[in-house]
């Protein structure tokens, strides 16, 4: 119905009309339908833009991960209806350039979280919707989901990486884009939806996303304190409260495999709500990349919860600990650690 709805827009269109679409989903999951409509009818999405359209204090945008803005897209009459697109040497390509562009674009112009997302997915567009088909190089055909997918990885990947050059590093070989899969998630979770709890479809998206699995062995909602939990048919992401008080977080598993960055980080903060003077012992047998957690920390307490629909929410309990965390990082984290280290070379010297 919706392809013979645009394809009766395209029949009185003039050939150099324009359509516009106002479209105000929150995720990817439900713009297949959309995309597979305007390719079908004939349109290319020349251009997506987001505009304000909410209230961000409405309580929906308060309590959820809705929009604070409906996302304009923008299409022409595909000048050549039967092109055919080779998915890997012509779209893919031509959709990394696109979405860099855009993702420094709005972040200038203060769009951000769940608006900055979609609105960069919609102007990835463009790269798909130029072709009536799109194939793989052995003639498959691309389904409108598998690109959906594709776009989303580039845009998450593009804010990190804008993240990662915000909150700087001191000795520039520490970055965002380094962090373990889990991390990324948790990061990119907050700056997207905040403290949203999200449909599972949607996360499914989302960690297709970010290359985490939801369920199964070693998956996020395994172990005990788990990152991730599912409530029936929503996710909820774990802060350090409810999940720091388990003493073996953020140790190294039992191969000696790193545990990820976000849970030494929960750990830190738990400590240093509940018992301070634990902190040195738990760097000293945890050695985490004291670094990398500053990042983190960082990114968690700045740029990835203050702005979009939730820059009128009052702080977590995550952000308010946090920034005292941050506030102190030399007493807590880089002094202690010093100490440790100090203290650790002199019995080392002394038994030499």
């Amino acid at each position: 119905m919706m392809a013979k709805a645009f394809s009766e827009a395209n029949r009185v269109l003039h050939s150099e009309g324009h359509l516009t679409v106002v479209y105000a989903h929150k995720t990817t999951l439900g713009w297949a339908t959309l995309v597979d409509a305007l390719r079908a009818a004939g349109f290319v999405v020349t251009e997506a833009w987001p505009l304000d359209t909410e209230m961000r204090t409405r309580l929906r945008g308060m309590e959820s991960a809705a929009l604070a803005s409906s996302i304009f897209l923008v299409a022409r009459k595909r000048a050549v209806l039967t092109t055919t697109g080779n998915y890997e040497a012509e779209v893919v390509p031509e959709l990394g350039g696109i979405v860099r562009e855009r993702v420094e674009t709005l972040w200038e112009m203060g769009v951000s979280g769940a608006d900055l997302v979609i609105a960069c997915v919609g102007a990835g567009l463009r790269a798909f919707t130029k072709y009536a088909r799109v194939e793989y190089g052995n003639g498959e055909e691309v389904p409108a989901e598998r690109f959906l997918a594709e776009v989303e990885t580039v845009v998450l990947e593009a804010i990190l990486s804008k993240l990662s050059k915000t909150v700087g590093s001191k000795n520039g070989q520490t970055t965002l884009a380094g962090l373990d899969p889990a991390t990324r998630f948790y990061v990119l979770w907050r700056y997207t939806y905040g403290a949203a709890e999200l449909e599972a479809g949607e996360a499914i998206i989302f960690a297709n996303g970010t290359h985490v699995e939801l369920e199964g062995q070693h998956s996020l909602t395994q172990g005990k304190r788990a990152l991730l939990e599912k409530k029936k048919s929503k996710y909820h992401l774990h802060d350090y409260t409810e999940r720091g008080d388990e003493q073996a977080l953020g140790q190294p598993s039992e191969d000696g495999t790193s545990a990820p960055a976000v849970d030494a980080l929960h750990r830190v903060l738990w400590l240093m709500e509940h018992k301070p003077l634990k902190i040195s012992e738990f760097l000293s047998e945890a050695g985490p990349n004291v670094e990398q957690l500053r990042l983190v920390a960082q990114a968690l307490s700045g740029p990835a919860l203050s702005g979009g629909e939730l820059a009128n929410v009052s702080s977590t309990a995550e952000q308010s600990a946090l920034g005292k965390l941050l506030a102190n990082w030399s007493t807590v984290m880089v002094g202690k650690a010093a100490v440790e280290e100090r203290r650790t070379g002199q019995q080392t010297l002394f038994k030499n």
